[in-house]
């Protein structure tokens, strides 16, 4: 008798919602304050610009509006006192987190065109997928960083991203890092509000949760999404659904679908890794037994 599809889920709670409660040591280089009372002026870099707003406000009165033209056009942010970043060489769990609200944003439903959109819930990413920063210390020292936006967070519609400061360490030869200008650009023209910008210690390794063995018939969809912890981290997910050849990356996203074509035994493994390469990736399996 041929099997119902089946639907294979592996919920953790969302990095994007998790990340400020996992943050310590926290000292604030923006704060939503008017800009002329703390030291920092904005203006325009290329055909980009920045501006002192109220649209959108996260905390205090003001927020720092953004209009990009893609990488090379953005907002320019000024500290007329430098702001030091770190002294000495960066430790590995610092991190400058800014945190954004993108006026243009799209919901991504997982399970769409499964038939199982009842089990899995849908999130919001902004249409802007990758924000570049431009680092320009008091010394002169330019260094840029590109960064992945992340989900939207379900409780308050921002967005925390995440710069870990060993990306500002520019040679072996210099040490410390004050920060004198910022520009803030993205992969698409877009408009978007900063709310915040701290400095954060985040040691939160990546927690996986495990995956239960299922059984599914030949030529089935297996429907797997997976959502992991990993503080303010960008997190990477890789799937493999068969470890006779090695643990390969078969498939990437939160979610993946696969069709078995032959009955037998196979081991599905999920890895969990830091797109920065800081915090050690997880691995978590299961075994999908596979009728004819």
């Amino acid at each position: 008798m041929r099997l119902l599809r089946f639907v294979f889920i592996a919920v953790i709670a969302l990095a994007a919602v998790a990340a400020c409660a996992d943050v310590k040591d926290e000292s604030y280089i923006y704060k939503g304050a008017p800009l002329s009372g703390e030291g920092i002026t904005v203006g325009s870099w290329g055909s980009g610009k920045a501006v002192e707003s109220t649209k959108r406000i996260l905390t205090g009165s003001n927020s720092i509006q953004i209009t990009t033209d893609g990488f090379y056009a953005g907002g320019k942010i000024n500290f007329t006192k430098p702001v030091t970043l770190f002294t000495g060489t960066p430790a590995k769990d610092k991190y400058i987190v800014f945190t954004f609200y993108f006026e243009e944003i799209k919901t991504v439903d997982p399970a769409a065109g499964t038939g199982y959109s009842f089990d899995v819930e849908s999130y919001v990413v902004p249409k802007i997928s990758t924000l570049r920063f431009v680092f320009t210390s008091e010394d002169g020292a330019v260094i840029s960083a590109e960064e992945q936006t992340g989900i939207v967070d379900s409780d308050d519609n921002w967005v925390r991203i995440a710069v870990p400061l060993t990306k500002l360490k520019s040679s072996e030869g210099e040490s410390g890092f004050r920060l004198q200008t910022l520009v803030i650009c993205s992969d698409i023209p877009g408009t978007f509000s900063l709310g915040e910008i701290k400095l954060a210690t985040d040691d939160t390794p990546i927690k996986v949760d495990s995956i239960g063995s299922q059984t599914v018939a030949v030529w089935d969809q297996v429907f797997v999404v997976a959502e992991a912890e990993g503080g303010v981290s960008t997190l990477k997910y890789s799937w493999d659904f068969d470890d006779k050849n090695g643990i390969q990356e078969e498939q990437t996203g939160k979610a993946a679908r696969y069709v078995f074509t032959r009955g037998g035994d196979y081991t599905v493994t999920l890895t969990v890794s830091d797109v920065n390469g800081i915090k050690s990736p997880v691995q978590t399996s299961s075994v999908i037994s596979v009728i004819d």
